[in-house]
This record gives structure tokens, C-alpha cells and sequence, in this order.
């Protein structure tokens, strides 16, 4: 991915978010939330920067708007990093056409919480830049959910002996899913848990390690290297005390579609 690719990306989603007040109000109320305890005291200082940022926002007047935008800067930048800060700096940064402070400001959302900033903060970023190399998690998920829903299909068979051979092995509809999956005893409700967590676990992480290489691409300001995508970091569900990690030399782009910012597994049965 080129930084022209990464900035058009992250500049086109922080320029909508700027053009809709009320949603870019909603993802600092969010943010917020995110805060702990030690970091409470400098909630002052945020809504400050925040009602500072939104009077460079909404004026005509341009010394106004620049002298607002320095002070609304100073305030995030004389307190502790926060994904409050990091997203408002993203804001402030676009304003002053500092796209690539504005991005990186924006990428480090997605490095600190990334579960928040794929799913509430910037789902669209998160599907035009990170799904795109995440085909090896999306496979990697759907073989082993498929293993269990196959399993408890195997188990319901075996207690119905007029059951069809045939449908023995595999789950040909929708129906005969939800079917199965309401006959789920608690071993197998708890596997399918287990998953769902071990794949959220594994976005997140993968958030992290192609921040990293978003980074390094930017900073490549001549493009005089090639910088190839890191390899998907695969982590199996943990059983037995044993924890699986593994890195899959494979590094595939595709096109998805999903609902809320999040990637919707399609399975196949």
C-alpha cells in the first residue's frame, strides 16, 4: 500500500467526520470512556481542547480559527496520551492540511484500542486498509467454527440413528443450522465463545502489527524502498492451557462488505 493510498484513506474519513458535528462529538463522548481512573483529572483539559477544536470549526474568521487550533494543540499535547488526544490531534491536524500528522495521530487509535476504533471510531478506514490483508484470520476463523458446528452435527446424528447418512457430515442450510445450533450442549456454546474471543483477540493484534507497517510506509517519504506487508499474525484457540501463535507467511487483499465496522464471517456449511 502507497502512502498517496493511506493518506486518501485516512484524509477522506477525518474530512467527513469533520462535516458532521454530531458524530464527531459522539466518538469524543466515547472516547472518554476509554480514560482510567488516574487519567481523570485532564477530562478538563479535553473537553476544553474539544470545545476549542469545535470554535476553529465552526468560524469564519481565519486568525480566529488558527490561534484555536494552536491552543486546542497545546492542551493535548502538555497532558498524558489518550485516544481522546489522538483523535482530536487527527482533527486539528487536518484543518492545519497536516495530513500525514493527522493520519498517524489517527493510526494510533487503532495501535491503543483497536477493537474500539475498527468497530466505532473508523470502521471505514478499518475495511478500506486492514481487512483488505486479513484473509488468512477470516479463513483461519471460519475452519475452525465450521469444526465445531461439523462436531455437533456428528453428536446429533449419533443420538438419532434414523437420521440420513447423507446428512450426517454436512449442514446444507440455514435451517438445519439453527437447528443444530439450538441442540449446542454447554461444552460446545463455551468452544464457540472461546472463538468468537480468540478472533476479536486476533483483529486487534493484527491492528497493531500493520499500524506498525502503515508507519513505516509513511515514512518512506521518497519511496526509494520497498516495503512489503507484514505476515498475519494467527493466534488458536487456547485449550489446555497451551497458547497457539501463528504467523501465516501469506499476505492476501480482497474486497468485503460488513455491518457496524465489523467484518461479518459468511460460513459455509
Amino acid at each position: 500500500m502507497s502512502t498517496t493510498t493511506i493518506l486518501h484513506h485516512t484524509t477522506t474519513f477525518l474530512h467527513q467526520t469533520l462535516s458532521q458535528p454530531d458524530h464527531h462529538h459522539r466518538i469524543f463522548t466515547l472516547l472518554l470512556t476509554t480514560l482510567s481512573p488516574p487519567l481523570h483529572p485532564i477530562i478538563t483539559h479535553l473537553n476544553l481542547a474539544q470545545q476549542t477544536l469545535e470554535n476553529a470549526i465552526t468560524t469564519t474568521n481565519s486568525s480566529l480559527k488558527s490561534s484555536s487550533l494552536r491552543l486546542s494543540e497545546t492542551l493535548l499535547l502538555s497532558h498524558p496520551k489518550t485516544p481522546v488526544s489522538s483523535f482530536l490531534l487527527s482533527l486539528i491536524y487536518t484543518l492545519c492540511d497536516k495530513h500525514v500528522e493527522a493520519c498517524i495521530s489517527l493510526l494510533e487509535l487503532f495501535e491503543s484500542h483497536p477493537s474500539i476504533a475498527r468497530t466505532e471510531v473508523a470502521p471505514q478506514v478499518f475495511e478500506e486498509m486492514f481487512l483488505v490483508h486479513f484473509v488468512p484470520v477470516l479463513e483461519w476463523y471460519n475452519e475452525k467454527r465450521l469444526r465445531i458446528v461439523l462436531s455437533l452435527s456428528s453428536n446429533d446424528n449419533d443420538d438419532d440413528n434414523d437420521e440420513s447418512e447423507e446428512n450426517s457430515v454436512v449442514v446444507d442450510s440455514g435451517v438445519s443450522c439453527v437447528n443444530l445450533l439450538s441442540k449446542m450442549n454447554g461444552d460446545q456454546a463455551l468452544e464457540l465463545k472461546e472463538l468468537e474471543r480468540d478472533y476479536e483477540e486476533v483483529l486487534d493484534e493484527n491492528c497493531r502489527v500493520f499500524v506498525e507497517y502503515f508507519k513505516e510506509v509513511l515514512e518512506n517519504k521518497d519511496g526509494d524502498r520497498v516495503i512489503d506487508p507484514p505476515d498475519v499474525v494467527l493466534e488458536a484457540v487456547r485449550k489446555g492451557g497451551n497458547d497457539e501463535c501463528i504467523q501465516d507467511g501469506k499476505s492476501l487483499s480482497a474486497e468485503f462488505g460488513s455491518e457496524n465496522g465489523r467484518y461479518n464471517v459468511m460460513f459455509v456449511f
